[in-house]
């Protein structure tokens, strides 16, 4: 293992309260200033990007690597390497606490055996919220993940997640894309909340045929839900209107199985920080029944297009990344699935459409697309590995619908399109870490948000 990639790497981000004229500031000049610096002449470096190649067509990562390759010849192949990235946080917001949390991965890299020979990632997070003098705990989530993408060399691979997640004010303000947040929502916020809990277990496999990758998985989750019997969600269950009842279901607890079937096409070069290439993918996601108090039994179809341009390619200097999505429910799905996707948020959220808050809109149908202009600047040495820090502007858009039928006091009746804009931090370590930090803006939301994770969006 070489020294320039040592075995434990640390990593400190904080979030730092900034005023909002000065952060609405940066979303507004977010675009012209990444695409400006990202057309600037690349300063020149003694560093090579890992798997980029000097004069002699040698990887520099790999050079670093072999004298101590030579020494341990005998249990690790030639250019191998571990990278470890810990990142604690410190944050949170008015809707869900304040508190902190980490994201840590460890990955074992291996020339020829793309991305990784495995990867273990693990997460958690906790806020604490004090009003009207009582503490509460409105997020608990931890969550653990192991990749092994060549069960069978470059053929087969295994995919293992585990999962605890507690949310105790999750929003709902009614069914449709014409849903309005109440004048007094903030006085009385909890008659727009309700809490759940799901543990979950998840299995994956893909089978690889280059561009071609197929996969199959299963799934199983844990629901209790507390709804309050005063609130717009228990309200809306009891609806005067049939197709309300009908969309919303119940809150009974039930355990739901999936099985999932998917395949695409991927033409990325890399699928950490893709400089080039295209994903095409198609999933369906089926729950033939669920077990508990609740009976659901539904489907997903989810489609997506990812685009990777390259305007500046060098050292991805400036890298143009878009994405499309469509998310169909189908059948009688249950209640807090239609503000989801892919175990996310779709209108709204951290993987959606960015600024405006999570679950803020639930409906069947959904649709959004989100555009981004990477750039890498500079790296930098620490503790010695080097980080590469980059800028990133971004814009989303989409809009959904509450069924397949018309319901125009639901959905309204123009265009309703949502959008988020604004512009994010990427430190980049190794070949298989990047932590992003975005901050982001929309007009259907009355504060900015920000977001912390591990990976690019897409």
């Amino acid at each position: 293992m070489s020294q320039s990639s040592p075995w434990w790497r640390y990593e400190r981000l904080a979030w730092f309260v900034l005023c909002n004229q000065f952060l609405l500031r940066i979303v507004l000049f977010a675009f012209p200033v990444t695409l400006f610096v990202g057309l600037l002449p690349c300063a020149s470096s003694s560093a090579a990007e890992p798997g980029e190649k000097d004069d002699k067509g040698v990887s520099a990562q790999n050079a670093a690597a072999a004298p101590q390759a030579a020494a341990d010849g005998a249990t690790r192949p030639e250019g191998s390497d571990s990278e470890f990235g810990l990142v604690p946080f410190v944050g949170g917001s008015s809707d869900v606490g304040f508190g902190g949390g980490y994201m840590a991965s460890l990955t074992e890299l291996e020339p020829g055996r793309d991305p990784f020979v495995y990867r273990i990632e693990t997460a958690g997070s906790v806020t604490v919220a004090h009003k009207d003098g009582v503490f509460s705990v409105p997020l608990l989530d931890v969550n653990l993940r192991w990749r092994f993408p060549h069960v069978i060399e470059d053929r087969l691979g295994l995919d293992l997640r585990v999962s605890f997640t507690r949310e105790s004010n999750l929003k709902y303000y009614g069914l449709g894309n014409a849903s309005t947040i109440p004048a007094d929502a903030e006085a009385s916020a909890t008659q727009n909340e309700y809490g759940r809990t799901h543990p979950s277990l998840k299995v994956g496999w893909d089978y690889r045929l280059r561009p071609w990758v197929f996969s199959f998985g299963v799934s199983y989750t844990q629901n209790w839900f507390e709804v309050p019997a005063d609130s717009q969600l228990a309200n809306d269950m009891q609806s005067d209107e049939a197709y309300v009842r009908d969309l919303l279901g119940d809150a009974g607890y039930h355990g739901v199985p999936e099985l999932s079937f998917g395949v695409a096409w991927d033409t990325r070069d890399d699928e950490t920080s893709p400089r080039r290439g295209v994903v095409l993918g198609q999933r369906i996601d089926v729950t033939p029944g669920t077990f508990g108090d609740a009976s659901y039994s539904f489907a997903r179809w989810n489609s997506s297009a990812r685009f990777y341009v390259p305007l500046v390619p060098e050292r991805r200097r400036l890298i143009l990344a878009m994405r499309a999505t469509t998310d169909l429910l189908i059948g009688n799905a249950p209640f807090y699935e239609l503000a989801r996707y892919d175990d996310t948020f779709a209108i709204g959220g951290s993987r959606g459409v960015r600024g405006i808050p999570a679950q803020r809109y639930y409906g069947k149908i959904k649709a959004f697309a989100n555009f981004e202009l990477r750039s890498e600047l500079f790296a930098l040495n620490i503790m010695g590995d080097d980080r590469r820090f980059g800028l990133v502007a971004f814009a989303d858009v989409g809009r959904l619908w509450a069924d397949y039928h018309s319901h125009p006091d639901l959905d309204g009746t123009t265009l309703g399109l949502k959008s988020g804009f604004g512009a994010g931090l990427r430190i980049a370590s190794g070949k298989s870490v990047v932590v992003r930090f975005d901050l982001a803006w929309s007009p259907d939301s009355q504060h900015l948000s920000s977001y912390l994770a591990a990976g690019h969006m897409f």
